[in-house]
């Protein structure tokens, strides 16, 4: 089987592990409205110092106090980052993971 192709400037789709450590993938394309309520959730619990709305459905985020600011540009692009923070939380306490 061939791999299906991948716009230019998108990631390739990673299969994510559910909680019984299935994977599952995305059936649709990620939204800004999508990557607005992670962000929101994140920043309100702690786990980004700033997130802010940009121009043409950019983010610019920041982990930490004295971090730099990273700017996401584009939903797929800022899901697949929100990703990676979900993951470092469920691994420094699996109980977020339930």
């Amino acid at each position: 089987m061939t791999e299906p192709v991948t716009p230019t400037g998108h990631p390739l789709r990673t299969p994510l592990p559910n909680r019984s450590g299935a994977h599952l993938m995305r059936t649709h394309p990620a939204t800004p409205a999508e990557v607005e309520s992670w962000l929101t959730v994140l920043h309100q619990r702690g786990h980004l110092h700033h997130a802010q709305s940009g121009p043409d459905t950019t983010w610019i985020v920041q982990r930490g106090q004295h971090d730099r600011p990273w700017t996401l540009h584009h939903p797929v692009l800022a899901m697949d980052w929100i990703e990676e923070i979900v993951r470092e939380i469920q691994q420094q306490n699996p109980e977020t993971s339930r």
